[in-house]
């Protein structure tokens, strides 16, 4: 019994060792450092020399210094923190920091490092120029050829606002308060034209500050017609304009050339063509690309219809089941493919959107049509299908609308045809 109560004894002091981390132990406790607000990690102050608070947390004892990043000026004198160093303690914890005047052309950065045990917290200063109004961080952009922005920054103590004398570009926004630091982006739109430059003003009080604009020119003239007929030898005409150097390729297969596959940098269109060989098959297509050395692109898809000879002036019969209204009614069809761009339902002409030997796209308008005691209006129907392997039938999906009393009536269904 004495045995057992010793142990009692034992393990309660172990508990309160652990509960109260006294010296028994041989590990501290990890130091907490945190800021009180973690917006208050990033100061964006006045040139005007100043003084500045800080509050943070701090378990363990802790000491704060200041450094100057690396810039283009020395500075003749350094912030000053106050307190340097403190006791660890689980209370709110302050200290204040004092920045000189910063009466030269050039932005300072500072970094107050608070040390505590092993962690280490960093605020960083940024402190605006005071001498010249006016300060802008590029005096050169080159805007992208298809269109966007460039950014410069704009640092002034008084008001200021751009000057643009070209239309071709814009700038925004083009003024601004003083006392403050303004991102402004330059905006254009594609240069489909020449090389071109340009420049524009930023003014504030007695100085001036120029920033030069340039773009380079870069337009591709797809060719006139770009789907073709299986037969044949084609030759489609294209052209580019770039003044930078350009390479020209495409996708799917070895079944067309280009007269030429690259140019120089030039302000004047340079005539190129695709050679396209007869097709033995079915319809292909592929996506001719042209890169700029700026690795700008702009893209445009040729198509080359199959065989489909076969295929028109023909009759075809069969099924459509429609729903429409949770009911759904199966009844008869009849398809003419006139030519490749026409066809007849049910005896109402359609116009066909797609056909080649795999499949067949083509929509039916019809303004007006009683059926069962009901008018229906303004109906479009629009069809989708598939040959079959020997062309002797045609399977596919429908989707349409039209009104009926006035309401709009979604419609879908499915239609099978055989080869009469």
């Amino acid at each position: 019994m004495r045995k057992a109560s010793i142990l009692n004894i034992i393990l309660l002091l172990s508990c309160l060792a652990i509960l109260n981390n006294c010296s028994w132990g041989t590990h501290d406790a990890p130091a907490n450092l945190r800021p009180y607000n973690l917006d208050n990690l990033n100061y964006d102050v006045q040139p005007a020399a100043g003084s500045y608070g800080f509050l943070f947390y701090s378990s363990a004892d802790w000491s704060a210094i200041i450094t100057c990043e690396t810039g283009e000026e020395e500075i003749p004198e350094m912030p000053t923190v106050n307190p340097s160093s403190g006791r660890g303690s689980s209370s709110l914890q302050s200290l204040n920091f004092r920045v000189s005047e910063n009466n030269t052309e050039f932005s300072r950065t500072y970094n107050l490092t608070i040390i505590s045990g092993d962690k280490t917290l960093v605020v960083v200063i940024w402190q605006r120029s005071d001498l010249g109004p006016l300060r802008v961080s590029s005096t050169e952009i080159i805007l992208p050829s298809l269109g966007g922005d460039g950014v410069i920054n704009v640092e002034s103590n008084t008001a200021w606002n751009a000057q643009v004398t070209d239309n071709w570009f814009t700038v925004s926004p083009d003024s601004g308060i003083g006392n403050e630091s303004v991102n402004i982006v330059v905006n254009a739109g594609q240069n489909s034209t020449i090389f071109r430059t340009s420049t524009f003003q930023v003014i504030s009080d007695t100085v001036t500050r120029i920033v030069h604009v340039s773009q380079h020119a870069f337009n591709v003239t797809p060719p006139s017609n770009t789907t073709v007929t299986f037969d044949g030898t084609h030759v489609l005409d294209f052209s580019v304009l770039s003044s930078l150097p350009w390479e020209v390729s495409g996708d799917e297969g070895t079944w067309y050339s280009f007269l030429t596959s690259s140019g120089q940098a030039s302000d004047a269109p340079a005539a190129n063509q695709i050679t396209i060989q007869p097709n033995p098959g079915s319809t292909r297509t592929a996506k001719i690309t042209v890169t700029n050395s700026q690795d700008e692109k702009q893209s445009f898809t040729i198509t080359q219809r199959g065989d489909v000879g076969a295929l028109l002036n023909t009759n075809w019969s069969g099924t459509a089941t429609v729903s429409a209204l949770a009911i759904s009614r199966t009844g008869s069809m009849t398809l003419t493919i006139v030519d490749e761009d026409n066809v007849l339902v049910r005896g109402y002409p359609g116009t066909i959107s797609y056909l080649s030997s795999e499949s067949i796209s083509f929509s039916v308008y019809i303004s007006e049509l009683t059926y069962e005691g009901f008018t229906a209006t303004n109906i479009t129907a629009n069809f989708t299908g598939t040959f079959s392997a020997d062309k002797s039938s045609i399977s596919g999906t429908l989707s349409g609308s039209g009104r009926l009393l006035g309401l709009p009536i979604p419609a879908s269904g499915s239609w099978q045809v055989a080869l009469q």
